[in-house]
């Protein structure tokens, strides 16, 4: 009785085994063709000598002032298939006195990378041309494709210098990026350079 159920179901079986391995076989060829887009690594470099000029001024004195801040980024791509992320904007979250249940509250600044800078080449004495170079506005990536850059930031609003100024000590760094669905993303940095060690 039971040979003849082997008999009798033997290549239905068959089929339904090769269509369980065609199906997994499919899910791994999807899984594997579908960026996935990570932050390998990164630093921030803080401007601590701009926080120490400015340090005892009144946001009056501030108004021709702004903060530079660098990021090195390593992003790579750690599957098959090509994709992208949004160039990641920098959040500097700032505690403004209150508490959240038991966490501190934060407010947060929000600056975006330079993604183009203007160039100039003197034609004449009376004659200067002027061009923007772009750099793009996000990282775009083949299969197990990596790169590395630096980004600019510049905060130049006088409220907001004057904020992180006055918490340079209570700061916390993110970065906040979207990949190319449209899902975002927020990673805290943890390791911050001093600009005055940097350049030194």
């Amino acid at each position: 009785m039971e040979s003849s159920f082997w008999e009798a179901n033997f290549w239905g079986i068959i089929g339904a085994i090769t269509g369980g391995i065609g199906l997994a076989v499919s899910w791994l060829t999807f899984k594997y063709n579908t960026p996935k887009i990570e932050i390998d690594n990164m630093y921030l470099v803080v401007p601590d000598e701009s926080f120490i000029a400015l340090k005892n001024k009144a946001i009056s004195d501030m108004k021709s002032s702004y903060l530079d801040y660098e990021l090195e980024i390593v992003v790579r791509n750690k599957r098959g298939g090509p994709g992208s992320i949004d160039k990641p904007n920098l959040l500097i979250k700032i505690p403004d006195g209150k508490r959240l249940i038991l966490l501190p509250k934060y407010k947060t600044i929000v600056a975006h990378p330079q993604t183009e800078h203007t160039e100039s080449k003197k034609e004449s004495e009376n004659i200067t041309s002027y061009w923007t170079v772009r750099h793009g506005r996000s990282f775009n990536l083949g299969g197990g494709e990596k790169t590395d850059e630096k980004l600019e930031y510049e905060i130049e609003k006088t409220d907001m210098i004057y904020a992180i100024i006055q918490n340079s000590n209570e700061l916390l760094y993110y970065v906040e990026f979207w990949d190319n669905n449209g899902k975002r993303y927020e990673k805290r940095i943890e390791q911050l350079l001093k600009e005055s060690e940097v350049r030194s």
